[in-house]
C-alpha cells in the first residue's frame, strides 16, 4: 500500500469545534492530505485561523460561523457546505468543553452547556451531514472525544457522561449505517497540551509515554479514518493517549 491510498484529493471535509485546540491540527492534516475544508464553529478567530491554514496548502476553504449547539443553525451550515462544494465526504466533530466539579454542585445550566457542546453538537452534525452521506452512499464520520468516555473521573460526571454519550452515538450510528457506505468511528484522546508547563511535567509521570500528547498527533489518525482504506473500519474507538488506557 502506497501513500496515495491515504490521499484525500477531491474530497470535502467539514470540521466542527469550539473551545479546545483541535481545529488547527485536524484542518492541517486533512488539507495536507488533499481535502477541501469547511470549518464550522462559533468562535470567529478560530474559524479564520483554521481557514487560513487550509488555504495555505492550496485547498479550497470555507468558514461557516455556527452556533454548533443549535440544530437549526447546524442544518443551515451543512446545507451551505453542500451548496458550496456539492457534497460532504468527511465530518470531524471536535467540540470539547470541560466541567470538573462535585456532581451535587453542578447547576442545571452548567450541565446543559456541557451536554450541548460535547454531545448535542455532534448529534446535530451527524444527523445533518449523515443524511447527505447516506444519499451519496459514502462518507466518513470521526468523533474526537476523550478516554473519559470509558473511564470515570472524580468530580467529572458531566464531562464523562457527555463523552460516553458521543461514544454510544458513534457505535449506534455505525451499526445503523453499516450497509450505506458511511463509517462512524471515534478517537479517544488522553492528556494533550499546546504549551507545556511545570504542571504538565508533573502530571506526565502518570502517562506510560511520560509526556503529554501534542495536538498535531491527532491528525494522522484522522486522515487514516477519513481515507478510502477504512471501508471496513466502523464503530471503533481508537486511543491516542501515550498508553494511558492500557494500564487504566
Amino acid at each position: 500500500m502506497t501513500a496515495k491510498a491515504f490521499e484525500l484529493k477531491g474530497k470535502t471535509a467539514l470540521v466542527t469545534g469550539d473551545s479546545k485546540f483541535w481545529l488547527k491540527p485536524i484542518v492541517t492534516a486533512l488539507a495536507e492530505a488533499g481535502a477541501d475544508i469547511a470549518v464550522a464553529a462559533g468562535q470567529t478567530h478560530k474559524l479564520e485561523d483554521a481557514v487560513e491554514i487550509a488555504k495555505s496548502t492550496g485547498r479550497k476553504a470555507l468558514a461557516v460561523p455556527t452556533d454548533i449547539t443549535s440544530g437549526a443553525q447546524v442544518k443551515k451550515a451543512v446545507d451551505r457546505v453542500i451548496g458550496e462544494f456539492g457534497r460532504i465526504d468527511i465530518l470531524v466533530n471536535a467540540s470539547d468543553v470541560n466541567l470538573f466539579q462535585p456532581f451535587c454542585d453542578i447547576k442545571d445550566t452548567e450541565w446543559d452547556r456541557v451536554m450541548d457542546y460535547n454531545f448535542n453538537s455532534a448529534m446535530h452534525f451527524c444527523r445533518a451531514a449523515g443524511r447527505q452521506m447516506v444519499i451519496q452512499k459514502k462518507g466518513r464520520i470521526i468523533n474526537v472525544i476523550s478516554g473519559l468516555a470509558e473511564r470515570g473521573h472524580a468530580n467529572g460526571t458531566a464531562y464523562c457522561v457527555s463523552m460516553g454519550a458521543v461514544l454510544q452515538l458513534t457505535k449506534a450510528l455505525a451499526l445503523e449505517w453499516a450497509l450505506t457506505g458511511v463509517t462512524v468511528n471515534a478517537i479517544g484522546t488522553g492528556w494533550f497540551t499546546e504549551n507545556g508547563s511545570a504542571a504538565d511535567e508533573a502530571i506526565a509521570r502518570y502517562i506510560p509515554a511520560k509526556r503529554y500528547g501534542k495536538p498535531y498527533e491527532i491528525g494522522s489518525l484522522v486522515v487514516y479514518l477519513a481515507s478510502d482504506v477504512t471501508d471496513f473500519t466502523t464503530g471503533q474507538f481508537m486511543y491516542v493517549d501515550g498508553g494511558l488506557m492500557a494500564h487504566a
